[in-house]
């Protein structure tokens, strides 16, 4: 086949600009930068079953399941769901403010490389534990306003400055369910502790049997609030060498206004406090007849479901023991003469 000039140039103009706009793509899949781009703009979060973070020979690993996210590196222990969906937020949020290179010396300088010292580590799988993001954080930036980051599973071999500091928490405290139980003073009627008693009276809870000449001292409101957010340092299965041998003696009871209750055991070794708990309900069974109102049968059902939910507690809770801190241990070891104190002395005038 022949071609005329006019056909021929035609065809060499079509080839350059092919050749031009191939070379363009090649070299904005690989150079292409906008300032303030998200680092992980193509992660959906619903597809994200598992978290690990790596640090200084640290591993934290969060693991979804239908009630929510465990902390799988702590025997599967409740995360707190605010502060995982907070670390999925940041880690979405992380927007880039320029691209500094490549290179493995420059990786090594700007802490990038995976379990390098510095760095943190993390990857996000889904629920098939196929690997969907996997990247590193190193050190903050010069002027401390950004921190340099890297995808490790990613054609893209740059390091890159982020627009802000990446605050990505790799602390596996900062993921565990905390609180314990949170019933406050309010919906306390009843206490009963080593050897004293406090009773719901017109206003508060009071300390019985208080002696002539003696008042309730700062410690007792301290004992009203015993289960009012109650936290705990560390957890440990049940049967964990480090708690093994421990002799829970120590005992407070508290009974609340719907008949529920809960049972706190207390152990000491040197300094440490540790407690085990467990809740049940005053009512044994509730039987429910045809006659009954409607607002009977509403209060019935509401004692059903607290009866449902002390049960589910103490079924939890009866598998671990928890470490408090000095000041909320030894709150549940006083004894009443830890609640009491003289009463003021009058003063006596200058005529007298």
């Amino acid at each position: 086949m022949r071609f005329n000039n006019t056909t021929l140039g035609v065809v060499v103009v079509v080839l350059a600009v092919i050749s031009i706009f191939s070379y363009r793509q090649s070299v904005s899949r690989a150079e292409r930068f906008e300032r303030g781009q998200k680092f992980l703009a193509q992660l959906n979060p619903d597809n994200i079953s598992e978290i690990e973070i790596k640090k200084d020979g640290e591993t934290v690993v969060l693991r979804k399941n239908d009630e929510g996210y465990v902390v799988a590196s702590r025997n599967n222990y409740p995360a707190k769901t605010e502060a995982v969906n907070r670390f999925i937020n940041d880690t979405l949020n992380v927007g880039l403010e320029k691209k500094v290179g490549s290179g493995e010396s420059l990786e090594k300088e700007l802490e990038t490389v995976a379990g390098g010292s510095g760095a943190r580590e993390f990857t996000l799988k889904n629920d098939a534990g196929k690997t969907m993001v996997h990247f590193v954080v190193g050190k903050a930036g010069s002027d401390g306003r950004g921190s340099y980051i890297k995808r490790l599973d990613d054609e893209d071999d740059a390091v890159y400055l982020t627009s802000r500091s990446v605050s990505l928490s790799s602390n596996e405290d900062t993921f565990l369910d905390k609180e314990i139980v949170d019933a406050p003073s309010a919906d306390v009627v009843k206490i009963v502790g080593k050897d004293y008693v406090f009773e719901k009276g017109e206003s508060e809870l009071a300390l019985k049997d208080v002696p002539n000449g003696k008042q309730e001292s700062a410690n007792a409101g301290q004992v009203r609030n015993l289960l009012s957010n109650l936290r705990y340092d560390k957890v440990f299965l049940a049967d964990d060498s480090e708690v093994q041998g421990l002799a829970f003696g120590d005992k407070v009871e508290v009974f609340l206004g719907d008949d529920s209750f809960y049972v706190a055991n207390i152990a000491k070794k040197d300094e440490a406090y540790y407690l085990k708990i467990t809740a049940g309900h005053q009512i044994d069974r509730i039987g429910i007849t045809r006659e009954e109102s409607d607002e009977e049968l509403e209060k019935k059902s509401e004692t059903l479901k607290r009866m449902d939910e002390v049960r589910v507690f103490a079924e939890f809770h009866g598998s671990w023991v928890y470490k408090l801190t000095e000041y909320v241990g030894k709150k549940f070891g006083y004894a009443k003469a830890d609640l009491i104190e003289d009463e003021p002395k009058e003063e006596e005038s200058e005529d007298g």
